[in-house]
């Protein structure tokens, strides 16, 4: 016989056997139904959660476990707290708090000592006097009959084992970020894994932090100043934050993106030069955000809220069972995610995580935007206040995410996916449209545009004028051919031909010269700008080094043309327009497609040519400011027999 907490009412008894006396400590419990192996009983006083942990039926305590009450909507409006959990550091004390209405007993133990806790609903809480900076602890919980060690889910520092108490002042100063975005279309993101972007340069740091911040030969300067003179104005950084599937010690052991969240306000150790230092962890991680401001160069984080690694081991579940996960109408955890465990972001207590964590971020590091791994599955609500909150700090702040439609239990009209783009406007999206046309379809083989496929030109058309299908304003519109977990444009073109071609470096040059001109958001997966290649994997997040490092290619002339592209565009605001208007026109003339661009002052001409046939074009009288490849000159015209992106600028 087992019974279990159902409701804040409700009791759910497992047994088949007749129940002929039935007693909660000063509450009244009454029969209600029988259905199958289950009998339920109602309570006439709301269950005290923090104490009751036994019940005795027919002459015997049977402990009272927690049942499904932490899932009901009773339970998530009652029990919201809105103040500061976990670790607060003070030179002659420390406070600690975490959110448990269900446990019983809970102990904070510091350094081998347990110190008790008080319940002050809904939290359990305790000021404890000393010095304890630099000291190991974790919280024993007891929610039934058996206590359990579980982290801080809030715990701002770790080393490889334990949690530990800081003292953030004795952390590296972070320099306020300069960075302002007055639209996101302003921008070019540059996207990079921290140990692609290093482990492969002549370099001493190999694969941490400060790899991307030292000197390399090869590179004639640090990735981060390679990054800024390519003409980019953010590096988006794959997750840094706690997450595991690595050895942070053993750093060549295994391979992984950093998809698996593990602790949401930590730094991850594995590129840190000394990760059983939480100091070193953190600040490894702001010396590389200050030198990257010192060159105006603003940091991205991909953050990960949708799910969590392994809901037996995140601590959540032994805090407050199934509370922090989405559940189906019969109580099983969904996997939308395809992990086993979806995070079920509409609960307030779920929702203030997410937020605590990106102020965390957004304040101590000075971080300057946020990209949301599979934002669909999270819902509008909690983008809304995300933006409202990150905002009142950083006015400046960008966000955007993978706004794919996915099921889930979220109704479809509040799931933050593109087809809801116009209930939170400020929050940009992926846009797999402009992808799939560019590119072809991401999985198999197909020619895209890009590639010389005369089919998908009017669809081109559409997504180089900023998708007005799609979106309200192309300030939403985040136009990219390739990224992490998607084949690189150079894989796609060996898919599809089946070996290598000389011209296959004519088309990847297209597809960036396209991103750069197109009106949206640009974004470019760290070295698509000189070929990058990953070997044909595709999803690559645990593939060795051989797969996923950057061979760096410096000199490759593709990179000038970007850097001079990406040039023309910050000097034209033709180019970064957020609402859609009639200064932009495009019509396709046999195969050709000819983009006008127009103001006061300039007019814009762009022949955009996917195919190899020789063709005349007009310089209306103009200057050709551009040409993707050779063009040879001759009176007022210009000949070009590659694809590519030819820019004629008239003076008005």
């Amino acid at each position: 016989m087992r019974a279990f907490i159902d409701g804040l009412n409700l009791i759910r008894i497992e047994s088949t056997e007749y129940i002929y006396q039935i007693e909660l400590n000063q509450n009244k419990v009454n029969w209600l139904k029988n259905d199958d192996f289950n009998q339920f009983f109602s309570t006439e006083l709301p269950i005290v959660l923090h104490q009751n942990d036994t019940i005795f039926i027919n002459g015997m305590d049977i402990p009272l476990e927690i049942g499904i009450v932490a899932l009901t909507k009773e339970f998530e409006k009652k029990y919201r707290y809105s103040g500061k959990l976990g670790c607060q550091y003070f030179k002659n004390h420390v406070i600690f708090s975490i959110f448990s209405p269900v446990a019983k007993e809970v102990y904070v133990v510091i350094d081998g000592t347990s110190y008790p806790m008080n319940y002050q609903e809904p939290i359990w809480t305790s000021q404890i006097e000393g010095d304890f900076e630099g000291l190991e602890y974790f919280y024993k919980i007891r929610l039934v009959n058996e206590f359990r060690e579980v982290k801080d889910p809030y715990a701002i520092a770790t080393n490889l084992k334990h949690n530990v108490i800081i003292d953030w002042n004795k952390t590296i100063p972070v320099q306020k970020t300069p960075i302002k975005v007055k639209k996101y279309v302003d921008t070019v993101i540059y996207e990079g894994h921290i140990r692609d972007l290093s482990i492969g340069l002549d370099i001493e740091s190999k694969g941490l932090f400060e790899g991307v911040m030292e000197y390399s030969k090869k590179l004639k300067g640090s990735v981060l100043a390679y990054i800024k003179k390519l003409g980019m104005t953010h590096l988006q950084l794959l997750p840094v934050f706690d997450f595991e599937g690595v050895n942070d010690s053993i750093k060549d052991e295994s391979y992984n993106w950093g998809y698996n969240p593990s602790q949401y306000f930590c730094i991850d150790g594995w590129f840190s030069k000394d990760p059983n230092n939480p100091y070193d962890r953190i600040n490894s991680f702001i010396s590389l955000i200050n030198r990257a401001h010192e060159l105006k160069l603003g940091v991205n984080m991909d953050v990960v809220y949708n799910h969590v690694f392994d809901h037996l081991t995140y601590p959540y579940d032994e805090i407050v069972p199934g509370y922090f996960y989405r559940h189906d109408n019969n109580h099983f955890m969904t996997h939308s995610a395809y992990l086993d465990n979806d995070l079920e972001t509409r609960n307030f207590m779920v929702r203030k995580l997410i937020i605590d964590s990106l102020t965390h971020f957004t304040t101590y590091y000075q971080i300057d935007g946020f990209r949301f791994d599979l934002m669909g599955l999270m819902d509008v609500d909690t983008m809304l206040e995300i933006d409202r909150t990150l905002r009142a700090i950083n006015p400046n702040i960008m966000l955007y995410g993978e706004g794919w439609n996915m099921n889930s239990s979220v109704p479809s009209k509040n799931r933050s996916n593109m087809h809801n783009q116009n209930q939170f406007p400020t929050i940009a999206h992926f846009n797999d449209s402009y992808r799939n046309v560019m590119k072809g379809e991401n999985h198999g083989p197909g020619l895209g545009f890009a590639m010389g496929n005369q089919h998908l030109t009017l669809k081109a058309m559409e997504v180089i004028t900023g998708s007005q299908a799609l979106f309200s304003t192309p300030n939403q519109s985040i136009n990219y051919v390739e990224c992490h977990d998607n084949l690189t444009f150079y894989d796609k073109m060996l898919l599809n031909c089946g070996y290598e071609r000389p011209d296959f470096k004519v088309c990847q040059d297209f597809a960036n010269h396209l991103i750069a001109i197109s009106q949206g958001i640009p974004f470019y997966h760290a070295g698509q700008e000189f070929y990058r290649s990953k070997k044909g994997v595709e999803n690559s997040y645990n593939s060795p080094d051989v797969i996923n490092k950057i061979h760096w290619n410096a000199n490759e002339k593709s990179i000038k043309k970007l850097k001079k592209l990406l040039k023309i565009r910050k000097k034209y605001a033709l180019y970064r327009q957020n609402n859609y208007n009639q200064s932009v026109s495009i019509e396709k003339q046999n195969q050709l497609i000819i983009y006008r661009l127009e103001d006061k002052k300039n007019i814009l001409i762009h022949y955009i040519k996917n195919y190899f046939n020789i063709e005349k074009l007009s310089l209306d009288n103009g200057t050709l400011i551009f040409p993707s490849q050779k063009a040879v000159s001759e009176e007022n015209s210009i000949y070009v027999d590659q694809p590519g992106i030819y820019i004629v600028h008239i003076k008005k």
